[in-house]
């Protein structure tokens, strides 16, 4: 019997819920529209956050393969030298 009642509960909030979003569609409109703007900023930052820790790695590994580079041509010019 317990089900019943909690079954019954929801669908009483659920009517009372769609019944105060119709009564108050222009307020439920604005909070929905204000929401929405949030929502893309944040998700704008996530992508920008992304973005900027993708190029940073890339400039680091950049930068290490250079290194790597350099030091090779050094040691192939030493062993030139040395024959």
């Amino acid at each position: 019997m317990k089900e019943y009642g909690e079954i019954l509960l929801g669908v009483v909030l659920a009517v009372l819920g769609v019944a105060g979003i119709w009564y108050f569609r222009a307020e439920v409109l604005a909070v929905i529209l204000g929401v929405i703007g949030i929502i893309v900023l944040m998700v704008g930052a996530v992508f920008l956050m992304i973005g900027i820790s993708d190029v940073r790695e890339k400039g680091e590994e950049e930068i290490e393969m250079g290194e790597m580079g350099v030091a090779a041509e050094s040691r192939t010019e030493e062993e030139e030298k040395s024959e």
